[in-house]
């Protein structure tokens, strides 16, 4: 089918249902591959629709490549694995394809070792699961595949679902390494796709400045910033999260690395659990603040930004005298600017004097691609108080 649009933005892949000119939007046919256009008959691309959603194209190809054949999508993902390959050479566990940036729209995949997690976010690629199953078999050579169909954004596209083993062999703790702390996620239960690789190259950083420090990780998910410390030398960790589960896996992961001791594990609310500690004067060397989005939306955003300048002001309360904050938002609807603005009225908010010593996103493996703010959605922040 040939489409129409009026205004593509550029180098951007998605075209919204006001932008498609000819046929009518509902007209189109949900998965179909289409041919656009611009009012000058100018060829812009193949992609593919879904009425039903208000990105009514995503473009995956600025050629008149057939995106129903599965060449194109093993040519895709030896793109995207040679990528990986490049900037983290023999890493194994990491994000092997990150949708639009990896210019997948809708396909993300992390890797676990010899185990793969695939999120499908957009309709296009749901109904051509056959072509991104046999790419990955013939790319990644898998023993096990997990599908995350439980998120909300595919509701978006008129999608449903829920976390399965896709086919081959998953066990229950997938193992992995990343910056040489070894851990054990939960693929089809867990959060998203089990773990939050995104923060890898931040918390290398976090740790290569850890030694002999007392160390606070918050919104804690896996210990990731607790046990990487722990790795590198902390002389204790703290964990929090909400999760009971959660903490049990920290506890579990703790185990595993051999840092138990050293390791102490809370099942709480992080941000009733830091009035606690402030109001007991408690103190931390290292103080690492990783929340999930506080704004799932960009009607939200204003109240995510209260949320940050809350925590991070609670956070820096328990900072010592000379120590680091680690400070995060993933929220992709919450502006940079903004946020260090949230962050830096809260440290202030808390009596606090401080320098910014780095300024962050996220690990090569989650690329951004340019004119695309929706790729670049990690913002970190790291604070000497």
């Amino acid at each position: 089918m040939r489409t129409v649009v009026g205004r593509p933005r550029p180098g951007h892949p998605w075209i919204f249902a006001n932008d498609v000119l000819d046929p009518p939007v509902g007209k189109l046919i949900p998965g179909e591959q289409v041919a656009v256009v611009d009012p000058n008959n100018k060829f812009l691309g193949h992609g593919y629709v879904n009425p039903r959603s208000l990105i009514t194209v995503r473009l995956l190809t600025r050629t008149r490549a057939d995106i129903d054949h599965v060449g194109f999508w093993v040519e895709r993902l030896r793109d995207a694995a040679a990528l990986r390959e490049r900037v983290f050479p023999g890493r194994t566990a990491l994000r092997v394809c990150a949708g639009e940036a990896d210019h997948l729209g809708g396909l993300i995949i992390d890797r676990y070792d010899d185990v793969l997690v695939v999120q499908m976010t957009a309709f296009g690629v749901d109904c051509r699961a056959d072509l991104v199953r046999a790419a990955i078999e013939e790319v990644f050579h898998p023993k096990g595949v997990v599908r995350r169909d439980d998120i909300a954004v595919r509701a978006y596209e008129g999608l449903g679902g829920e976390a399965h083993v896709w086919w081959g062999e998953v066990p229950e703790r997938a193992p992995f390494e990343e910056n040489g702390v070894k851990y054990a996620a939960d693929l089809v239960g867990g959060q998203k796709t089990g773990f939050f690789f995104d923060q890898a190259e931040n918390r290398a950083w976090m740790g290569a400045r850890a030694k002999g420090a007392t160390v606070l990780d918050l919104y804690a998910h896996l210990g990731g910033w607790a046990l990487t410390a722990l790795h590198h030398g902390a002389t204790s960790a703290t964990a929090v999260d909400v999760s009971a589960t959660a903490c049990a896996q920290i506890t579990a992961n703790g185990v595993l690395n051999g840092v138990a001791d050293r390791l102490t594990v809370e099942t709480a609310d992080c941000k009733d659990w830091l009035r606690a500690q402030v109001d007991a004067g408690a103190r931390y060397d290292i103080v690492c603040v990783d929340p999930p989005a506080f704004a799932k939306n960009r009607k939200s955003a204003g109240q995510a930004l209260g949320a940050y300048k809350q925590v991070n002001q609670l956070a820096a309360g328990l900072v010592a005298t000379g120590g680091l904050l680690f400070t995060s938002s993933c929220s992709h609807h919450v502006e940079w600017d903004r946020f260090e603005e949230a962050v830096y009225t809260g440290v202030r908010t808390a009596g606090r004097r401080f320098s910014r010593v780095r300024k962050s996103g996220q690990a090569a493996d989650h690329p951004v691609l340019p004119g695309v703010p929706e790729t670049e959605y990690l913002k970190h922040l790291v604070l000497a108080l």
